[in-house]
């Protein structure tokens, strides 16, 4: 699978658990169960939780500004 490919996963299954269950609540384990990923690969594409919240927020903002 392409890293581009791996990274819009990641960041698709991100966005659902951090609008579910808000960032504190929502770990970089349970994003890497959902899309059958080792926990390591989420760390290979985003330093820590803190940017991978910022790369959802940054996509969803350029969504609302594309409607």
């Amino acid at each position: 699978m392409p890293d581009i490919e791996v990274k819009s996963l990641i960041v698709e299954s991100a966005t659902k658990y951090f609008s579910k269950y808000g960032f504190h609540k929502t770990t970089m384990n349970e994003i890497a169960k959902h899309i059958h990923k080792a926990k390591g690969v989420l760390y290979y594409y985003f330093k820590n939780k803190e940017e991978l919240f910022n790369e959802v927020l940054k996509q969803e903002l350029n969504h609302v500004k594309m409607n």
